[in-house]
């Protein structure tokens, strides 16, 4: 560790491709950090795409382990703790189950002043395997951090922790350079998500179809893949809305597609706290969401947004019609949006909260 600094080390079970919601986050957190003060590292449990690509902006290492209780795990989590202990690593931040529990007792192991256990959804595919592991892993954390109020209490009462070990920190968004882009004129609904059933793509493709019978020139975008993606496109297909709905895949350059669009939507069964909804705002689109988990905290529903229930793609279209037919109010929606994210869910505003939290927490430490 270089005089002054403190070492921050994240451990992820995998970083993926480094597109999704929690790994995008923690990369841009880690690689956003005040290198005077803070030197990040990132350890991935398994082997993936981003490691292997080398595009990290920090140091990362990878333990390439995918089983649990076995002798290499063991083998990789003492690995880990000399890592910890031979870089002085002041504070350890968890993100996945595996990695609660690597990354936690090899914390504990190395005597690491600051262990905090990030929970960012609402446990909806926790099983029995997750279940055992966190009893185990629970053990090893000072803090638990959530990404919204919604996730800290569904998580507390369902892992039976008390709620006052609890801290949130909101999402945050790069507000600059902020795209401009014209409005077509044909309006255009986008989607970014992971093509996964918890996702409930089926409401926006059904949506499709009622918003067509009466708008035919409104067009619907789709970012991101996944298992889902060929069941959703044929899907489209067989209810008539194959034109319409576009499988854009996963880009590189979402901000740009989304900039180009007219309301952003989100269909979400479960949802801890939406980056793409931040990434909606952001852009100046009127928002429509279901009304789970950690949406409530970000959309004043009729002001800057609208939330509906879960699997009504009714409802969803209802909402798109009376957007799409009033383009004065969903303007205005939009531009309330993006002055809520820029005043309360900035890059800026998520990378020094986090860097104040760990400030606090050493302080608490005794460093």
């Amino acid at each position: 560790m270089s005089a002054g600094k403190f070492v921050v080390m994240y451990v992820i079970g995998s970083l993926g491709n480094g597109r999704a919601g929690t790994e995008r986050s923690l990369l841009t957190l880690a690689s956003s950090l005040d290198r005077a003060r803070f030197e990040p590292i990132i350890v991935s449990l398994q082997d993936c795409e981003f490691v292997r690509a080398g595009d990290a902006q920090v140091e990362t290492h990878c333990l390439d382990l995918d089983r649990m209780f076995t002798p290499k795990f063991l083998r990789q989590r003492a690995k880990l703790a000399v890592l910890m202990s031979s870089r002085n690593v002041a504070v350890v931040q968890t993100f996945f189950t595996e990695a609660h529990l690597v990354g936690g007792s090899a914390a504990r192991r190395a005597q690491v002043p600051v262990i905090i256990s990030s929970r960012r959804n609402l446990g909806y595919s926790f099983g029995w395997k997750e279940r055992c592991y966190l009893r185990l892993a629970n053990r090893y954390p000072h803090r638990f951090l959530a990404n919204s109020e919604a996730v800290a209490d569904s998580i507390a009462c369902l892992e039976h922790l008390p709620r006052d070990r609890f801290d949130v920190i909101y999402n945050g968004v790069d507000l600059a350079p902020v795209l401009h882009g014209s409005r077509p004129a044909r309006p255009i609904v986008i989607m970014t998500a992971n093509l996964r059933p918890i996702k409930a793509v089926d409401t926006l493709i059904d949506a499709a179809r009622i918003v067509s019978v009466s708008r035919t020139d409104v067009a619907f975008r789709i970012i991101g893949d996944g298992p889902e993606r060929g069941r959703l496109m044929a899907r489209a297909e067989a209810l008539g809305v194959g034109g319409q709905a576009q499988f854009l895949g996963s880009l590189n350059d979402v901000r740009a597609e989304i900039a180009s669009a007219t309301i952003g939507v989100l269909t979400s069964r479960s949802e801890g706290f939406s980056n793409s909804i931040l990434e909606y705002m952001c852009q100046g689109l009127p928002v429509i969401a279901t009304d789970v988990g950690g949406n409530r905290e970000v959309i004043d529903d009729g002001r800057t947004g609208c939330l509906i229930p879960v699997d009504n793609p009714a409802a969803l279209a209802e909402k798109i019609l009376y957007l799409v037919n009033h383009p004065e109010i969903a303007g205005e929606m939009g531009r309330r949006g993006r002055a809520l994210v820029m005043e309360k869910f900035s890059l800026q505003s998520m990378v020094r909260n986090h860097e104040d939290y760990y400030c606090r927490l050493l302080a608490a430490a005794g460093r």
